[in-house]
C-alpha cells in the first residue's frame, strides 16, 4: 500500500504543475484500472498508473474552488472555525470560507480556503457561527517568510479585520454535533477554572485538556516556542497519542473478559474521539483522531506490514477527498509520527520489553518521545524555519510529563471539586513541566535557524523509507502490540 500511497501522492504533484482536461485524466484513470485485474507484471504497472491519474484527477478536481482576491472589497461567507483568543483591546480568531462576490462581479464563487480574522473586544464571534461580512482581505506579509509559508499550507489566503463599522450579517449556527462539543469544551475548562489550579498552571492544564488558550500569557507561549516545545501548547497528535497509550493502559484488563480485545479496541476508540469531542472537534485534532482510531484496529491486526497498509489507506482516502492536506503541515505531522510509531517505535520498544511493567511504560514513552521528535524534526525545520537541538532530549521528558498532565487535568474536569489532591497534582506536574521549558528557552547555543528546502526534505524521508524496508526484510514478521506490559 506504501507504493500505491507515493502514487497517489506523485499524482496529485504532476496535477498541481500539469493542465490537461479533467475527462481524459478519467477516460485514462479507468482503462488503467481495468488493465489492473491482470494478474502479471502489466496489471501491476497499470495499478500504479492508475493510482497516479487518481491523484491527478484529485488535485484537477481541487482547482475548481477559487481564492478570494487581496486588497479589494468583498462580501464573504465565514465560518468560525476557532474560538476568538483575547488580545487585550482586539481578538484573533480564524474562519473558513465558503463562498465570496467580489464587486467587479456578481456571481458567488465556491470557496474552500480559510482566514485570520480580527475583531474589536466588542465584536462576539461563537465557534461554528455563520457569518457574512462586507470587507477586505490582506495578505500574510507582514510576518516571516517561513511563517506565511506555513499558513498557505493550511488553507490560509489572508486576514480580514472586522470593525464596529463592518458590515456584518449572523446568518446561522453550527451544527448540534458542532455545538455539543463547543459546549463540552466550555464546561470543560469551566471546571478547571473552578479548581485550585491558577495562573500559568491553570493556563497549561487548561491547554492540554480543553485546547483553548485564552489564559495563556505571551512570555509562557514565548518560552515553549523558544525550547521546541510549542507543539504541547495546541491539541495535536501529540496529545492524541498520548490519550491513546494512557487508554489502552488503563482498560488493558477488559482483554480478561470474553472478546476482550474487541472491546478494548472499541473502548480506546470511544475515548479518543471523546478527548476530541472536548477539544472542540478542531479539524487537526479530527484528523489525528482518524489516524489513531486506525492505528488502534491495525494493532490489532498483529502485523507490523497490515498497520502500514492501514495507515497508507486512511490517508490516500483523506487525500482523495481533500487533495488540499498534502501541503498541510499537521497532516504531514500526523502521518509521520504515526508512521514513525508504527515502524519504529514500537519494534524497538519491544527489543527492550522486560517483566517489568512499569519500567516498559517508561522505556516505551521515551522512545516514542524521541522517535517522534526525530521522525519529525525534517518537517519542522523546513516549515518553521527554526530547530532546537535542545528540543531533541527535551521533549522526552515533556511527553513524560505529559502523561501524567493530560490524566490529572482530565481527572480535574470529572472528579468532584472536594477533591482537591487531583488539582494540586496537576498543578505540580504542569509547574515542573513549565520550569523545565523556562530553562531551556534560555539555552539559546542550543537554536538555530535554518533554510531547508523541500527537495531535501523528500530525500530525506525517501532515504529513511529505503533503510525501513531493508530493515524489515531482515527480520520475521512479528507481533505488533504497544510495549507497555
Amino acid at each position: 500500500m506504501l507504493i500505491l500511497l507515493v502514487a497517489l501522492v506523485a499524482g496529485m504533484v504532476i496535477g498541481a504543475w500539469v493542465r490537461v482536461p479533467l475527462w481524459v485524466v478519467i477516460v485514462c484513470a479507468a482503462t488503467f484500472y481495468a488493465c489492473a485485474f491482470r494478474r502479471d507484471r502489466i496489471g501491476e504497472i497499470a495499478l500504479l498508473l492508475a493510482f497516479v491519474m487518481t491523484g491527478v484527477a484529485a488535485s484537477l478536481s481541487e482547482f475548481g474552488h477559487d481564492t478570494p482576491p487581496l486588497d479589494e472589497p468583498l462580501t464573504l461567507l465565514l465560518t468560525i472555525d476557532e474560538e476568538p483568543v483575547d488580545r487585550g483591546t482586539w481578538q484573533r480568531s480564524s474562519a473558513s470560507v465558503s463562498w465570496y462576490r467580489s464587486n467587479t462581479d456578481s456571481t458567488w464563487h465556491e470557496c474552500d480556503r480559510r482566514v485570520i480574522i480580527s475583531t474589536d473586544s466588542a465584536t462576539q464571534l461563537a465557534v461554528g457561527e455563520r457569518i457574512a461580512i462586507y470587507s477586505q482581505l490582506r495578505p500574510l506579509a507582514d510576518s516571516t517568510n517561513s511563517y506565511v509559508r506555513l499558513m498557505h499550507s493550511r488553507g490560509y489566503a489572508g486576514r480580514v479585520a472586522i470593525y464596529r463599522s463592518t458590515p456584518l450579517v449572523r446568518v446561522g449556527k453550527a451544527g448540534s454535533l458542532r455545538r455539543a462539543s463547543s459546549r463540552l469544551q466550555h464546561w470543560a475548562a469551566e471546571r478547571l477554572r473552578a479548581s485550585r489550579l491558577e495562573g500559568d498552571q491553570l493556563a497549561l492544564c487548561t491547554a492540554i485538556a480543553t485546547g483553548k488558550r485564552t489564559t495563556m500569557s505571551a512570555q509562557l507561549r514565548e518560552q515553549y516556542t523558544l525550547s521546541g516545545s510549542s507543539h504541547l501548547l495546541a491539541v495535536s497528535g501529540l496529545h492524541v497519542a498520548i490519550v491513546f497509550v494512557v487508554a489502552n493502559i488503563l482498560l488493558r484488563w477488559l482483554t480478561l473478559l470474553a472478546r476482550g480485545s474487541q472491546l478494548l479496541n472499541l473502548a480506546v476508540v470511544a475515548v479518543v474521539w471523546g478527548y476530541a469531542a472536548m477539544t472542540g472537534m478542531a479539524v487537526s485534532v479530527v484528523r489525528t483522531a482518524l489516524m489513531f482510531s486506525a492505528l488502534q484496529f491495525a494493532l490489532a491486526s498483529g502485523a507490523s506490514y497490515r498497520s502500514g497498509n492501514v495507515l497508507a489507506t486512511v490517508a490516500m482516502v483523506m487525500l482523495i477527498v481533500r487533495p488540499s492536506l498534502l501541503g498541510d503541515v499537521s497532516f504531514q505531522l500526523s502521518v509521520v509520527a504515526v508512521a514513525a510509531i508504527i515502524y519504529w517505535a514500537v519494534p524497538f520498544c519491544a527489543q527492550l520489553r522486560t517483566r517489568n511493567g512499569l519500567l516498559n511504560l517508561l522505556t516505551s514513552t521515551v522512545v516514542i518521545g524521541a522517535v517522534c521528535t526525530l521522525a519529525t524534526a525534517p518537517l519542522v525545520a523546513y516549515w518553521f524555519g527554526r530547530v532546537a537541538m535542545v528540543g531533541v532530549v527535551l521533549n522526552p521528558l515533556v511527553v513524560l510529563l505529559g502523561y501524567e498532565l493530560v490524566v490529572l487535568s482530565v481527572m480535574t474536569i470529572f472528579v468532584p471539586t472536594s477533591w482537591g489532591f487531583v488539582a494540586r497534582a496537576a498543578g505540580a506536574i504542569a509547574e515542573a513541566e513549565n520550569r523545565c521549558v523556562a530553562v531551556a528557552a534560555e539555552m539559546d547555543w542550543t537554536q538555530f535557524t535554518t533554510d531547508i528546502n523541500g527537495w531535501t526534505v523528500v530525500i530525506i524521508y525517501a532515504v529513511a523509507i529505503v533503510i525501513t524496508e531493508l530493515a524489515r526484510r531482515k527480520t520475521r514478521k512479528k507481533s505488533l502490540s504497544l510495549p507497555y506490559v
